[in-house]
């Protein structure tokens, strides 16, 4: 499962006290025998929390127990990456290796704290690859870091696997006996026939017509309600074939050029990413330039009232959130209220990551950026649904 409907999950089962820890962590080298400890540091304030938050000792200690016995656990250590979460709340223990470095940061809420996470989802920004030859097919399930093939079930092996295909040789002695008109063709006309890597024979246009259908009902009905992108890989004669038939969208543009047989999943991987990065920053930088737009046009906002009060509303498309940034308060959506405070005071939530789940919860977008990138140089950012 990919990072954003992961998050909704955590979103979906955060039960009150839900207890959120993150710890920076190292991959080797001395600093290492120090995560344990770190970690049993946050454990103990978390329990603090729980007790100043009206918990009984006996139940905190009962409910942080799972993430205590984490700290003798050498199995655990053993692998780690730049950074940990930990998400524990009465119904849910689960733990993150994170590949970039997290701040040290305990929280006990209603809900679980995952904006340190957001840079996950740009990690995690998931396309696929479709290798197309007359010989073979596969299907890629990417991330910028993993490739996972995805099972094509009953899709014919290759093209001359393909139910109603004809053999080449029969249809070249056909037309060699028919009469041949003064251009030197049949009388009857031609059939266009395709050439190149990855073909066994010359093979004509409604063949691999017919073998890109049989592939495309397949992977419709694999993907079906998935809207990522899909990037085409193969060599260049074959791919606008499919992609006019192909009932799949989005393709996009950009292709894979080459033949895909001669690589494997990682290489098409390490080559598919250049192209699929470009397209996610391309979204990216549609969804900025729709911000400056919807200022103009009252379907974007700034300030954080705002923002809190359309995320609550389920009208944020788009929102941008600062990383390493927080903002304590609260806020009272029936009232539409709004309290800010410079420090964190007992009842506090830390209202950017508030509109965060507001927004994930109703299906919007969320960019994690650096504060100076935030559009228009503001605290946030969102654009509108309406």
């Amino acid at each position: 499962m990919s990072m954003q409907p992961q998050l909704r999950s955590l979103l979906a089962e955060s039960q009150a006290p839900a207890v959120s820890i993150f710890v920076p962590t190292h991959r080797a080298g001395q600093e290492i025998r120090q995560d344990p400890i770190r970690l049993k540091n946050l454990v103990k304030q978390a329990e603090r929390q729980l007790i100043n938050e009206g918990t009984r000792p006996a139940e905190a200690r009962n409910l942080l127990e799972p993430v205590a016995t984490l700290v003798e656990d050498a199995a655990f250590w053993r692998h780690q990456a730049d950074g940990l979460a930990v998400f524990r709340s009465p119904d849910v223990f689960r733990t993150y290796r994170v590949p970039f470095p997290v701040a040290e940061f305990v929280t006990v809420s209603d809900r679980f704290y995952i904006k340190p996470l957001l840079p996950l989802l740009i990690n995690d920004a998931r396309f696929y690859v479709l290798a197309l030859s007359q010989k073979a097919v596969r299907l890629l399930d990417c991330t910028r870091d993993s490739v996972e093939a995805v099972p094509l079930p009953d899709v014919p092996p290759s093209m001359t696997e393909t139910p109603g295909y004809e053999r080449r040789e029969k249809q070249l002695q056909s037309e060699a006996l028919a009469p041949k008109g003064s251009s030197g063709t049949s009388s009857g006309g031609g059939t266009a026939l395709f050439h190149g890597h990855g073909s066994s024979s010359d093979a004509s246009t409604a063949d691999v017509e017919r073998y890109f259908r049989a592939i495309d009902r397949v992977v419709c009905d694999v993907l079906r309600d998935r809207h990522e992108p899909l990037l085409l890989a193969g060599v260049e004669h074959l791919l606008p074939l499919y992609e006019s038939i192909s009932r799949y969208a989005p393709i996009l543009s950009e292709r894979l050029l080459g033949n895909p047989e001669e690589l494997r999943d990682d290489e098409l991987h390490r080559k598919a990413w250049p192209i699929a990065d470009r397209h996610f920053q391309q979204a990216r930088d549609k969804a900025v330039a729709e911000y400056h737009e919807g200022i103009a046009n009252g379907r974007a906002g700034h300030t954080l009232y705002d923002v809190l009060t359309a995320a609550f509303q389920g009208r944020i498309a788009t929102l941008f959130i600062p990383l390493g940034v927080r903002r304590w308060g609260r806020f009272d959506f029936n009232r539409l209220a709004l309290e800010e405070h410079d420090q964190e005071q007992p009842g506090d939530e830390e209202l950017l990551d508030l509109a965060v789940a507001q927004t994930l919860r109703q299906d919007g977008k969320v960019y994690g950026m650096k504060p100076v990138e935030i559009p228009g140089g503001h605290l946030l950012a969102a654009v509108y649904r309406y």
